[in-house]
C-alpha cells in the first residue's frame, strides 16, 4: 500500500527539504504496513494542531524532529502513539524554551500547571506556540538550529567533559518511554547509562564530580517526570485531534 500523499501531504506541512525528510524510512523501519496508515493518520492529526504557526518554518522543523524522535521510542500500542508524540513534544518544547530564555524552571512548572488544568490539547498548542514565537523568530536561534542535527539542551557545566555527559544523558532520556508508574526502574536504568558514560570518560566513582554529575542527571529525568505529571492532568478526550 502507497502513502506517498500522505507523506507529501506532512513534508509540505512542515516545509521539510527532500534531503531531511526520512519520516518514511523511519515509520517502515519500525511498524508493520497495517499499522502505517493509523501511524500517518495520527501525525497529521498532531500537526495540524500547529496551522497558526505553520508559516514558521523553523518552528515546524522542530515539530518534525519530536515525530522522529517520537518514533524511535517503542510502544506497546499504536494507540499510544497520539499521546506520546503530544507528551514528547511539550518536553522538548519546554526544554528549548527554558534553555533560550534562561528563566527559572519554576516559572514554567507554572505555566504548564496552569495550562494543563484548564486547556485542551489544540488550545494548549496555541498557547505554547505563542510563548514560543520569540524564541523561533530569533536568527541566532535559527541560525544555531540550522547548524545542528537538534537543538542540544545547554546545561551548567564545570568543564567538557561534564557538559558531553549531560548531553549524552539528555539523548538517552529522549529515547526513553517515561511513565510514572516505573520511575524507580528508569532512575536504576539512568544510573545503569550514567555508569557506562563515567567509565567511557575514565571518571572515578569515588570522585565528588561522579557524584555531582548523578545528582545534576538525577535531576534531569526529575525534571522530565515533573512535566509528564502536570500532563497527566490531560484526559483522553482532550487527545483527540480537533477538527479544523
Amino acid at each position: 500500500m502507497s502513502f506517498s500523499k500522505q507523506y507529501t501531504e506532512i513534508k509540505e506541512f512542515l516545509s521539510v527539504s527532500d534531503e531531511e525528510f526520512k519520516l518514511e524510512d523511519i515509520v517502515s523501519k519500525n511498524f508493520q504496513s497495517e499499522q502505517q496508515a493509523e501511524i500517518l493518520e495520527k501525525i497529521l492529526g498532531f500537526i495540524y494542531n500547529f496551522t497558526p504557526f505553520k508559516i514558521n518554518k523553523a518552528f515546524m522543523g522542530s515539530v518534525y524532529k519530536c515525530i522522529e524522535k517520537t518514533l524511535e521510542i517503542k510502544i506497546t500500542s499504536i494507540s499510544d502513539f497520539d499521546e506520546l508524540l503530544i507528551k514528547n513534544s511539550i518536553l522538548r518544547f519546554i526544554q528549548e524554551y527554558i534553555n533560550f530564555s534562561k528563566i527559572d524552571n519554576k516559572q514554567v512548572l507554572s505555566f504548564l500547571a496552569d495550562s494543563f488544568e484548564r486547556l485542551g490539547v489544540q488550545p494548549l498548542i496555541l498557547n505554547l506556540g505563542i510563548l514560543l514565537k520569540p524564541m523561533y523568530s530569533d536568527q541566532d536561534y535559527i541560525n544555531r538550529v540550522s547548524k545542528m542535527e537538534e537543538v542540544e539542551v545547554v546545561y551548567k557545566s564545570q568543564d567538557e567533559t561534564a557538559l558531553e555527559i549531560k548531553q549524552a544523558i539528555d539523548k538517552w532520556l529522549n529515547t526513553q518511554a517515561l511513565d510514572l508508574d516505573k520511575q524507580d526502574q528508569l532512575q536504576e536504568a539512568l544510573t545503569v547509562e550514567y555508569d557506562k558514560l563515567i567509565s567511557e570518560y575514565n571518571l572515578s566513582k569515588q570522585s565528588p564530580q561522579y557524584k555531582r554529575l548523578l545528582a545534576d542527571v538525577s535531576e534531569m529525568l526529575s525534571m522530565k517526570l515533573t512535566m509528564l505529571s502536570l500532563m497527566e492532568s490531560i484526559d483522553d478526550e482532550s487527545m483527540e485531534p480537533v477538527p479544523l
